[in-house]
């Protein structure tokens, strides 16, 4: 099967797979500087750029939750039919403002199934930090007045118990963190200069908005900000057991909300090394997907994650989708070379089995970088008696000085 035919068919089993899962649904009521259209420091179409980079991160994590989230809404108001007795309820929803700062608190909202709100938007944000995120609260009461029948408390009883059941926990098991969102602000003084798009690599001087996006999300998901969190922390460390297997049989260090600086995992879905996303700091030039000890933290939390890779698809001739056509993917080439499908080179070839078309694919794109990797200067790609020696010295690298990165 060709790597195009296989990529249409995940895609379609994960919308399937996902038609009843949680939707992360942005509210740009507040954000009333319009950073994410045409109040953007740097134009309306950065400010596009970064409302389309949201979404992507917003997407992607929809789709990696499984979860099925109870609506929220009001009971009707209830009157005895056989006394004088009335019932009213209420909730109301709070969050930090992402435009003031100030306490914004909404009565009776409409928070339909599976539907997880973020309320975005922008404002300075003093020092280093370059944006904040985090869960919403709530509250709810019950109001009856009178006397009513025996058949109707019960009824009452059981409108009330689903109702706090909604508003507390959206119907999940006692536990487990459930809410009906959060918010997220980003950093709009000037004193961050944002590389936007998603889809493209941040030079070296730019601090790379999807890398935050996720972040901020991620903690408006409860990761850092909720009690399910905070009763996983002992000493200094995370005691969740999904953490736990996914950081190699070791408690993760944490700090506050974060994990230790510097933590390291793999890119979620895959094998490939990176900093935790939910460390508390990013370098400039960076790009940060959802690593598997994050995605493994939610877990822990309470939320139902597939391990989706956040990778864009497989670039022709990244036999390993490391972000990179080089030396390394012409020795996975060879050493699988004449297997029957593609899997080894994950179906980045020529479709069919690997063969000599494959290393012409590879040799046509060697130097080719994609967004999770960094930009580099193309190259002549070495015939295959020399892919040793190119392999040797990309191994000699020096050491790498890590810069002051901004706050998380």
């Amino acid at each position: 099967m060709s790597r195009h035919a296989l990529l249409g068919l995940l895609c379609l089993h994960f919308t399937v797979a996902h038609a009843a899962g949680v939707q992360i649904v942005l509210d740009y009521t507040y954000d009333t500087t319009h950073f994410f259209g045409s109040g953007n420091p740097n134009g309306a179409a950065a400010g596009a750029t970064a409302k389309a980079t949201l979404e992507e991160a917003a997407r992607f994590l929809s789709e990696s939750l499984e979860d099925t989230l109870s609506p929220i809404s009001t009971p009707d108001f209830f009157r005895s039919t056989v006394s004088s007795g009335i019932a009213t309820w209420q909730w109301s929803l709070n969050f930090t403002n992402p435009t003031t700062a100030s306490t914004t608190t909404l009565y009776d909202e409409d928070i339909v199934a599976n539907e997880y709100r973020i309320y975005v938007g922008a404002r300075s944000l003093s020092g280093s930090t370059v944006a904040e995120g985090g869960r919403g609260g709530f509250g709810y009461s019950y109001n009856p007045q009178g006397s009513f029948s025996a058949s109707e408390i019960s009824q009452l009883d059981n409108i009330t118990d689903q109702f706090i059941s909604s508003v507390t926990r959206r119907g999940e098991p006692e536990g487990e963190f459930a809410n009906w969102g959060g918010f997220l602000t980003i950093d709009r003084d000037g004193s961050t200069d944002w590389h936007y798009d998603w889809t493209t690599t941040p030079a070296s001087n730019k601090t790379d908005f999807y890398s935050v996006v996720v972040h901020e999300l991620v903690h408006g998901l409860g990761f850092g900000t909720s009690t399910q969190w905070t009763d996983l922390v002992t000493a200094g460390k995370f005691m969740g057991q999904q953490a736990y297997l996914a950081n190699g049989n070791v408690r993760p260090s944490v700090t506050g909300g974060h994990w230790a600086a510097n933590t390291a995992s793999t890119i979620v879905g895959t094998s490939q090394s990176q900093e935790a996303s939910l460390d508390p700091n990013i370098d400039k030039g960076q790009r940060k997907y959802l690593t598997t000890l994050d995605a493994a933290a939610l877990r822990d939390i309470g939320w139902d994650v597939q391990y989706l890779s956040p990778l864009p698809p497989g670039m022709d001739g990244d036999f390993n989708n490391d972000g990179q056509v080089d030396a390394a993917d012409y020795a996975l080439w060879r050493d699988h070379r004449g297997a029957a499908t593609e899997a080894a080179i994950n179906y980045n070839g020529n479709g069919g089995g690997i063969d000599q078309s494959d290393y012409n694919l590879w040799r046509a794109n060697y130097g080719a970088t994609s967004a999770i990797a960094a930009t580099t200067t193309p190259v002549t790609a070495p015939e295959p008696a020399a892919g040793w020696l190119v392999l040797s010295g990309l191994s000699l690298g020096l050491p790498r000085r890590r810069p002051t990165g901004r706050r998380l």
